[in-house]
């Protein structure tokens, strides 16, 4: 006798299940999506990472900050001077922005698959039920984090990913291959394939009718986004 999916799948089970078994999680969401919860538990933890992490993103974005200003002529109380109204404020935004951020993602992310899966693939989805696959489908993104924090903490940088740029070496760092690579990791890619599994079970596809659109934009936007941080050192 085969699993089928409950609606009344609880938030951990739904959870678990997106490591597990995503395509009964996504049954259960599409019959109802119950995308709130794990909204809070995701912003959440990504509070508790930001108060981990503060101090190595702010030593971070200090120091492109300085080399900013250092490339525009300013003199070094000048810059004390900025670096030191920055860090009043700095603290604060990371964690207003730590709060907003995920939720406006969310919601962006969602009308775009939604986009991809009624109007590019023709199916009948529901906002809050693509809200509930990205919503989900994040938690391995989140996975990723958690493995990477404690890698983080003690080489206080953020560059740490399990991809084949790890093998480059320090100076191709600013390059767009090395940013192109560094997106192209495990979690972003098992990411992209439970999104795909998620867009073909609520909006009644054949997941190979899915993947194509999908990994097209993923693949447009890591070039995009790799272009852009190699053109302005981000």
């Amino acid at each position: 006798m085969s699993e089928t999916a409950s609606p009344d799948m609880n938030v951990i089970k739904r959870i678990i299940g997106v490591f597990t078994s995503p395509r009964l999680t996504f049954e259960a969401v599409r019959e109802r999506p119950g995308w709130v919860v794990p909204l809070i538990i995701l912003v959440l933890i990504g509070l508790a990472m930001l108060a981990l992490m503060g101090p190595v993103i702010m030593k971070e974005q200090m120091g492109r900050q300085v080399e900013m200003m250092q490339d525009r002529g300013m003199s070094q109380n000048q810059i004390d001077q900025a670096m030191e109204r920055g860090a009043k404020i700095g603290n604060i935004m990371m964690y207003v922005f730590g709060v907003i951020g995920p939720v406006v993602a969310f919601l962006i992310s969602a009308a775009v698959w939604l986009f991809v899966c009624n109007v590019l693939l023709g199916g009948a989805a529901k906002y809050a039920q693509m809200l509930g696959v990205v919503v989900y489908q994040a938690f391995i993104a989140t996975l990723g984090g958690l493995i990477k924090l404690p890698i983080i903490l003690s080489r206080e940088t953020l560059n740490v990913h399990f991809s084949l740029a790890t093998f480059m070496s320090e100076s191709g760092k600013e390059t767009f291959i090395y940013k192109l690579l560094s997106k192209v990791e495990l979690f972003n890619v098992w990411g992209i394939i439970v999104l795909c599994i998620g867009i073909a079970v609520i909006g009644r596809h054949d997941i190979k009718k899915v993947w194509p659109p999908v990994v097209g934009i993923f693949v447009l936007w890591y070039l995009a986004t790799s272009a852009f941080g190699g053109m302005f050192g981000m």
